[in-house]
Order: C-alpha cells, then sequence, then structure tokens
C-alpha cells in the first residue's frame, strides 16, 4: 500500500513537472514569436522611412533642377 503511493505520488509529480515544461515552453514559443512579429513590423517601418526620405530627395533634386531650368530661360530673355 505504501508503495502503491509513492508511485502514485511520484506519477503526479512526474505529470505535474511535465505540464510545467510544456507551459514554459508554449510561453517560450510565444515570447519569440512575439519578439520576431515586432522585429519584422520595426524593419517594415525603417524601409518605408527610407524609400520615403529616398523620394523626397529625389524630388528635391527634380525640383531644383526644375527651377534652374526656369530662371535661365526667365534671365535668357
Amino acid at each position: 500500500m505504501h508503495e502503491e503511493r509513492a508511485l502514485k505520488d511520484a506519477y503526479e509529480r512526474k505529470t505535474h513537472q511535465t505540464d510545467v515544461l510544456r507551459q514554459v515552453g508554449e510561453r517560450d514559443r510565444t515570447m519569440r514569436r512575439d519578439l520576431q512579429d515586432r522585429m519584422y513590423e520595426e524593419r517594415a517601418a525603417k524601409l518605408a522611412e527610407i524609400e520615403y526620405t529616398r523620394r523626397i530627395g529625389t524630388e528635391k533634386v527634380n525640383n531644383s533642377q526644375l527651377l534652374d531650368t526656369w530662371k535661365g530661360t526667365v534671365q535668357g530673355h
């Protein structure tokens, strides 16, 4: 009887330990997935910012060239 109780207790401890490890593993996977999602979002935002800055620079150059051309035609007359 004592041996049965000891085996039952050992089994319950092992089951509890397995459940705790499973929960910890699930929490770690969730944390990693959330971190990865956040990193992807930050990367996408940074790439959008770089593209926006590049477009602004291109437009400034184009506008400057257009203004220089216009000034040249107005001053030439």
